[in-house]
């Protein structure tokens, strides 16, 4: 996921400043290159919204954990990182420069890495959800 010049390839960057909603929570997006940070007053909750999106159908039919696995490989592909952060400092970051065998497990990508154990909470969730609707 590099844009060619020539013959030569260079990475992808990105300028970013937007506002974005999600289920009432605010939060905002910025970037200038190939670091993207996303803060939030409640990271928690936005984290959470996010590891519940489906991703386009057109790009892959999957939602959740895995989703949030390949829009990390995509993004380290591509040579992106994200930091999701709030008030206390960053709770999980994704794409290039993470290799984790928590995120491993929990999205199917290395390159989501938790960097504290509440931002785990949402996978929890989607995991007990699984069972129960198998059991059912």
């Amino acid at each position: 996921m590099t844009r060619t010049e020539g013959s030569r390839e260079r990475p992808l960057s990105v300028t970013a400043d937007l506002d974005i909603e999600v289920d009432g929570v605010f939060s905002h997006l910025a970037g200038d290159g190939r670091r993207l940070v996303l803060h939030s007053e409640h990271p928690q909750a936005m984290w959470s919204a996010l590891t519940q999106a489906s991703l386009p159908d057109s790009v892959a039919d999957v939602s959740g954990p895995r989703a949030v696995g390949r829009l990390a490989r995509a993004m380290a592909d591509a040579e992106l990182h994200l930091d999701v952060e709030g008030p206390r400092g960053v709770i999980v970051s994704i794409g290039d420069g993470e290799r984790s065998v928590i995120g491993l497990v929990v999205t199917g990508s290395t390159a989501v890495r938790p960097r504290s154990a509440r931002s785990l909470l949402p996978f929890l969730g989607v995991a007990v959800r699984r069972v129960a609707h198998r059991r059912a």
